[in-house]
């Protein structure tokens, strides 16, 4: 039954092949032609489309039945909105309701692919080490797509057109990999907001890779670098001592408040930020760092003080986690023989407390906040404390300050 539209128009009932595609389980029916499709007619062409034009959205680039069945649900959906609300009119391509311009800054399906882009991933329920990846690499595609006159819309985009853009940036197969991690977070969630239908860089193979040996410091080599900070830079010594004992990260260190911190108790809350993930962690404070985080809690002067912050010391105002890094560079690869990373002092924590636990207690694996075995979680549940009381009592004798 055809339904009217704006000046005469009007449109069939919608119909899918195969007709049974709801029921398809089969990978060989893969190989069947998928389409989305009704007659349009309009009287103007009525000489030209006497049995009506046919409107057809083919889906066999779509590489799974997942995919195809999602994109067609969606088209069913979309289809009456298109001709109904929107007027679109598909022999003449155009809109017989004009189009309101989009509030610039918005989404929309249409909106150039590089601005979707730009516009979504600071809206992304994600640590800002990520955000600020996403930042750079949206940059470098950016660039590629002026120089190519790439210009596709959001709701157009497929891995044709991603590759297009990283080939020509002469990645290393590691940045290749990491290119495709964080345009997928940000299309993502596009596809959430029905953007585009579908995420191109699930049908684009990551680049083999060598994954290389961490580079660790030894214990002789932390003493003497943790001797020279004391001495002249008393505040990178001291957040060195409390991340080194801690096998948390900076990020998470950075996000720690006063009002976080349970000295009596010898415990932190973090923020744990992984992908679009959050969860909150209990810490525990050891011994040897006890000192070191009440001087940084006496120094506070709120309980909304973030902990690390400009100068490293405590104050209301956050800052990036990112200068832990460039300190390091400057103060100790620069200066000495070293070439190890900061992030290196959690490693070699971590084997210390390997060697100093007991290993059916697996300490480092909590301190480091490592995935847990599904019994451990749903069965064990006194293990975590008793693992936490026992981490309170383990006190390292090797670093000689």
């Amino acid at each position: 039954m055809a339904k009217d539209l704006l000046f005469d128009c009007s449109y069939s009932e919608i119909w899918v092949h195969p007709e049974n595609w709801k029921t398809l389980t089969s990978k060989k029916s893969l190989e069947l032609d998928w389409r989305v499709e009704c007659k349009f007619y309009d009287p103007i062409f009525k000489e030209k489309y006497p049995k009506g034009f046919p409107f057809r959205k083919k889906l066999n680039r779509f590489k799974s039945l997942e995919q195809r069945k999602a994109v067609i649900q969606a088209w069913l959906k979309d289809i009456p909105v298109l001709f109904e609300k929107e007027g679109y009119n598909p022999i003449t391509k155009k809109y017989m309701i004009p189009k309101l311009k989009p509030v610039q800054g918005t989404l929309y399906p249409e909106l150039n692919f590089i601005e979707a882009l730009e516009i979504n991933y600071p809206k992304l329920m994600v640590s800002e080490g990520v955000k600020k990846e996403c930042r750079r690499i949206i940059a470098k595609i950016k660039k590629s797509a002026a120089e190519q006159r790439i210009e596709v819309p959001i709701c157009g985009i497929h891995s044709g057109h991603i590759r297009d853009l990283l080939d020509p940036l002469d990645l290393t197969n590691n940045e290749y990999n990491k290119y495709l991690t964080h345009l997928s977070i940000v299309i993502s969630d596009l596809v959430e907001k029905r953007m585009v239908f579908h995420n191109p860089i699930k049908d684009i193979r990551k680049k083999k890779t060598i994954k290389k040996i961490r580079e660790t410091l030894e214990v002789d080599e932390l003493n003497k670098i943790f001797k020279i900070l004391k001495a002249n830079y008393y505040t990178f010594y001291r957040y060195g001592m409390i991340f080194f004992h801690s096998g948390a990260r900076s990020a998470e260190l950075f996000r720690v408040q006063k009002k976080h911190v349970n000295l009596a108790k010898q415990e932190y809350k973090i923020t744990i930020l992984k992908g679009s993930v959050s969860k909150e962690v209990i810490k525990v404070i050891l011994p040897n760092a006890l000192p070191f985080w009440t001087e940084i809690i006496n120094e506070c002067t709120s309980e909304d003080d973030f902990l690390f912050t400009r100068g490293l010391k405590p104050s209301l105002v956050p800052t990036q986690s990112s200068q832990i890094t460039k300190r390091w560079k400057r103060l100790v690869k620069d200066k000495f023989d070293v070439t190890a990373d900061f992030y290196s002092l959690k490693h070699l924590f971590l084997d210390e407390l390997d060697k100093a636990s007991d290993a059916a207690m697996n300490l480092s694996k909590g301190m480091a906040d490592h995935t847990t075995k599904v019994t451990e979680t749903v069965y064990l549940v006194g293990r975590e404390t008793r693992k936490n009381e026992a981490l309170k009592k383990i006190n390292f004798q090797f670093l000689n300050l």
